[in-house]
């Protein structure tokens, strides 16, 4: 038996989708000209002799099929609804079909469990994003970023690219609500898509054994001032550039706008830790560390907030 080149990638991707709440589903390989020029930029196959005239198109985009899934649930008032799709896509490429795999997965209506003592709640952008990174912590990981703009067909405020070790793999974020409007969705979509050509290219990760450290952490609060542009993944890098070994984790606190904080930016209360493997650390080390991490702030346009 002849194992194809990405099976076991595939197979983790697809373990991992299911382990997180989505059903996997099968959409038609045709879509209609508006689809085809609506959620790509590739030039669609046409076929000669199509089994439609609505859908005379090899797809080349998983998200016009993943909707019309989500549509045929809606229709039948299955309101909460968490599905995914791995395929191939079609386009031409100087008279010749290219053909790419791709992963799409999509959420809508509420997230978690119900009852009496836990009100529902709406899947959201972090919803997504969280399950985007779960899929992907499963390959080797030296950066991972979510920038903007997306696509043309996502909601502009609430959608990103995925970029993997400098490589674009994907996007996702909240369908457009002008999109939404017109196919008579009555409630929030969120999907995303990755390009599985490009990320099964990235080697799987490896489960990696470190041994905890004897010797005790320091933390470190640092009540920020920032310009709106500035994202938390420009903060985290800046910081992480800083190659302090001592430097374990950084997490975000606390962000607030409003009463107290100049129009046009905001205040993020960020919580550093430090810790060494070796020995006690100097409050002088951690004294400096800390200066480097301010003028790396600085170095955006930040600032301490006072």
């Amino acid at each position: 038996m002849v194992e194809l080149p990405h099976a076991l990638p595939e197979s983790k991707t697809r373990t991992r989708l299911l382990a997180l709440g989505y059903d996997e589903a099968v959409s038609p390989t045709f879509i209609s000209t508006d689809d085809a020029q609506r959620f790509s930029s590739s030039e669609a196959v046409a076929l000669e002799n199509p089994l439609s005239e609505e859908a005379p198109l090899l797809r080349n985009s998983l998200v016009p099929g993943m909707l019309n899934l989500l549509a045929w649930n809606f229709n039948r008032e299955a309101t909460d609804v968490r599905l995914f799709e791995m395929g191939n896509v079609f386009s031409m490429s100087s008279e010749r079909v290219e053909q790419r795999k791709l992963a799409c997965f999509a959420a809508t209506g509420s997230v978690g469990e119900k009852g009496v003592q836990l009100p529902s709640r709406s899947t959201d952008f972090f919803d997504l994003k969280g399950d985007a990174e779960a899929i992907l912590n499963t390959f080797e990981k030296q950066s991972l970023q979510f920038t903007t703009p997306a696509s043309g067909y996502f909601h502009p405020g609430r959608s990103a690219t995925v970029v993997l070790n400098g490589e674009t793999v994907g996007e996702l974020g909240q369908l457009h609500p002008d999109l939404a409007a017109e196919r008579k969705f009555k409630q929030e979509v969120w999907i995303a898509q990755l390009d599985l050509d490009r990320l099964f290219a990235v080697p799987l990760r490896e489960p990696r054994y470190q041994r905890l450290s004897r010797y005790p952490s320091v933390e470190r609060d640092f009540s920020l001032l920032l310009d709106n542009h500035v994202s938390y993944e420009r903060l985290r890098t800046a910081i992480e550039g800083l190659r302090i070994p001592e430097l374990e984790s950084i997490e975000p606190q606390e962000l607030f706008r409003g009463a107290g904080v100049p129009e046009g930016k905001y205040s993020l209360l960020l919580h550093l830790v430090f810790q060494s493997s070796e020995r006690t650390l100097r409050d002088d080390e951690v004294s400096g560390w800390s200066r480097q991490v301010i003028a790396a702030v600085q170095g955006l346009g930040g600032s301490l907030r006072g």
